[in-house]
């Protein structure tokens, strides 16, 4: 990689036009973002993994004043912890918009912050918004936020918005308005999530490192300019200590090769197998074009970040402070931030001409097909609500999602579909996460145990092996405790027949799922 000089910004709305200069205008700028939302303008509550448990969640966290249903059994406890994005958005949206319309403004805020990081950054270290930054934005709805880790996707977005700022005033000399920016940026990060405070520093750092790397400093010398630039992110070690000291959820495992390949395999992960591998040979194609061609000119420091995020997803396990899925979260990242490097070393070659169009479509076939893939899974949650409508309110419901014997490639919107019942029917459930320091929600159910926390409510089909986490729902149902639930939601792979417990009877009109209830 050589290093790229930045072209001259263009003022937005400014007249000066290079190919794809069209790119640079505001309302460009804000078309892309618009577009980069259209999987969510066609659903309500977007039908990822975990978001309806969260959802569950934040109607504790805003409204368990009002809801006595819920009170015997969930508390909600703020504390500077590392992992409050979502739960802060939704603090703020509730007033505007309710539980339900608060959980789905703060999901469109966050990849429309996103879109915006990824543009802005282009932006920053080319001068220029290039096609490629562009076709990075799909990457915001790969495997990770297919999952439902908003909090996370908050914190990343925010590192990006960030980290375009903090270029913009290191280019017009701020140096100390630079610092204090990154001290007071990184804090806020790392409140919405301590991986986008990493992240932040990963930016920066490979900024710093690019800088001393072209001067040729000495080593001694570049380690203490990276220092002296990057060291106000160290605020938050003090409350990351005394936060990780107060909790049990710091486990770190899990590193295996076999998942690693699958997280390759699965940077856009979303709902077609072959179409979605297919579009990561799209990206692999662009990227290698870029390396090998004489038409473009990588910005350095962004490409170094890339690298870090790759080498940093090879090297963290599965798990780390008891966050599943530690290392695959890094990936969509280091592939957008290879795309961003991408930049035009001979303006107007017919080479950038093609290999950005080709990018610009790409961006718009992965969203137009994402937004397809939404719609077909938000058809299978709002199959299996009407169930809601034949519970009553307070019930006590245990819960659970019917797993196939492998996992499938598309990622399943029904796991957490419970949240829905606390939403909406003030019901007890059994799906909701309880680690300490992981989130603020309390659990507390002890004749229900158990039953009573994730993931208790995940089970397999009849003709699968069962596991230590995961047993059959036959199993699952024989043991559950007599007279804690009123009543049992199970959706998924159901099999044709199902033998509830003792004095339970089939609710009719309960939606694709199956719902019993315990006779009076």
């Amino acid at each position: 990689m050589s290093p790229a000089t930045p072209e001259p910004i263009v003022p937005l709305g400014g007249t000066r036009q290079p190919l794809f200069g069209l790119l640079d205008r505001w309302w460009a700028i804000a078309l892309a973002c618009l577009i980069a939302l259209a999987p969510l303008l066609v659903v309500g509550i977007a039908p990822l993994t975990d978001l309806y448990g969260h959802l569950g969640r934040h109607a504790v966290q805003t409204e368990l004043a009002q809801r006595p249903g819920l009170q015997p059994f969930f508390s909600y406890e703020w504390k500077l912890i590392g992992n409050l994005g979502g739960d802060i958005l939704v603090e703020l949206f509730h007033p505007l918009f309710g539980v339900e319309g608060a959980v789905r403004a703060t999901v469109m805020v966050t990849q429309a912050l996103g879109a915006l990081g990824i543009v802005l950054v282009s932006r920053a270290v080319h001068g220029r918004v290039t096609p490629f930054a562009l076709a990075a934005i799909p990457l915001l709805y790969g495997f990770p936020f297919n999952y439902g880790f908003i909090n996370y996707t908050l914190s990343m977005a925010l590192a990006l918005l960030a980290y375009a700022a903090w270029l913009g005033l290191r280019r017009t000399g701020r140096e100390g308005l630079a610092a204090l920016w990154l001290g007071v940026a990184g804090a806020a990060i790392w409140v919405a999530h301590t991986y986008g405070w990493a992240f932040l520093g990963l930016l920066a750092g490979s900024t710093m490192l690019a800088e001393v790397w072209t001067a040729r400093k000495h080593p001694l010398r570049a380690a203490g300019r990276i220092l002296a630039a990057c060291w106000p992110l160290l605020i938050p070690i003090v409350p990351m200590v005394i936060w990780r000291a107060e909790s049990s959820g710091a486990a770190i495992s899990g590193w295996a090769w076999q998942f690693k390949l699958v997280w390759l395999l699965s940077a856009l992960r979303t709902y077609w197998r072959d179409f979605d591998m297919a579009s990561l040979a799209v990206l692999a194609v662009l990227l290698g074009w870029a390396l090998a061609s004489q038409a473009v000119r990588f910005d350095r420091a962004t490409g170094i970040a890339a690298l870090l995020c790759l080498v940093f997803f090879l090297a963290l396990p599965f798990r780390v402070f008891g966050s599943a899925f530690a290392d695959m979260r890094l990936l969509p990242y280091a592939l957008a931030l290879a795309l961003v490097a991408i930049g035009a070393g001979k303006p107007g070659a017919k080479a950038w001409l093609v290999a950005g169009t080709l990018a610009l479509a790409f961006f718009g076939v992965r969203m137009a097909t994402t937004t397809i893939a939404f719609a077909r899974q938000d058809a299978l949650v709002q199959a299996a609500l009407p169930a809601l409508e034949r519970m009553p309110k307070g019930a006590r419901v245990a819960f659970f999602s019917v797993k196939p014997c492998r996992t499938r490639w598309a990622l399943a919107p029904l796991d957490h579909l419970a949240g829905a019942a606390m939403a909406r029917r003030d019901a007890f459930v059994n799906d909701q996460w309880q680690q300490p320091g992981v989130n603020p929600l309390k659990v507390r159910y002890p004749a229900a145990e158990p039953f009573v926390r994730d993931p208790s409510h995940l089970v397999v089909r009849e003709d699968c092996m069962e596991t230590r986490s995961r047993v059959r729902l036959s199993t699952a149902l024989a043991r559950l405790p007599r007279g804690a639930f009123t009543h049992i939601w199970i959706v998924g792979e159901i099999p044709k027949t199902v033998t509830p417990p003792p004095g339970f009877v089939e609710v009719p009109d309960a939606g694709s799922g199956r719902l019993y209830a315990a006779a009076r």
